[in-house]
């Protein structure tokens, strides 16, 4: 559990704006782990077959996430949930309940431990974000942690989404995103070209496995995929 519950980089840290001040020129600093972060410590710790996510739709207006280790050959889930986000209500549900059910395995649990901060924050749209993100703690870093303790851009008020999640805006490791594609399919298809028609008429539960940065696929994204599908199969 030691190595679950261990403090991330803050590179592996988003900031959202929660509590403004009246006149809109402060705002509390709030830390969550991107999904990102979360997928790879549960690789890390359990590998890419020794865990999983489920989702269900809550009262029509929320998400619940589950997340379920084996042990012993047992599932042993722990599930939370999120409401749907104003601005890509689903997306922004399905995120947000992914991080709760990752805090209930104590996964980014010591954040909540996080001093109050509060920052200058700009205005985005209809929405707010920091224009500067606090430092975290020595506590808050992982072990023989050497680099910045500011860790990524603010993100807005607006739960869900953040900087980079739009279409193609940011790189992701293709080569990671493969494996967990390859290791969805394996049992279903082989990687040939109905394979990979396969992965995108069913790419909503291919993405419960291989969430890429919480955005949509571009077309990009796709043929980078599917070139190290090739790879993988070969």
């Amino acid at each position: 559990m030691e190595k679950l519950q261990a403090p991330f980089a803050p590179d592996e840290i988003e900031w959202r704006v929660g509590s403004t001040n009246q006149d809109k020129t402060k705002g509390l600093a709030l830390a969550y782990v991107t999904n990102r972060a979360i997928q790879n410590r549960l690789d890390e710790t359990f590998g890419v077959f020794g865990w999983k996510n489920d989702f269900k739709e809550w009262k029509g207006t929320s998400q619940l996430c589950g997340i379920s280790v084996k042990q012993n050959d047992e599932w042993i889930a722990k599930w939370d949930g999120a409401d749907d986000s104003n601005m890509e209500a689903t997306k922004g549900g399905l995120s947000d309940a992914m991080k709760r059910a990752a805090y209930q395995w104590g996964i980014g649990r010591y954040l909540y431990k996080l001093p109050s901060v509060w920052c200058k924050i700009k205005a985005v749209g209809k929405s707010y974000a920091l224009a500067e993100t606090p430092n975290l703690p020595d506590w808050a870093l992982p072990k023989e942690y050497k680099g910045t303790k500011t860790g990524n851009k603010s993100t807005g008020v607006e739960p869900g989404e953040q900087e980079g999640d739009k279409p193609g805006s940011t790189p992701f490791n293709a080569v990671e995103v493969a494996k967990k594609l390859f290791a969805y399919a394996v049992n279903k298809t082989t990687l040939d070209a109905e394979g990979y028609k396969m992965f995108r008429q069913d790419l909503v539960e291919a993405r419960k496995i291989a969430t890429v940065d919480d955005r949509e696929w571009t077309e990009k994204d796709a043929k980078i995929v599917q070139a190290e599908l090739l790879k993988l199969k070969k």
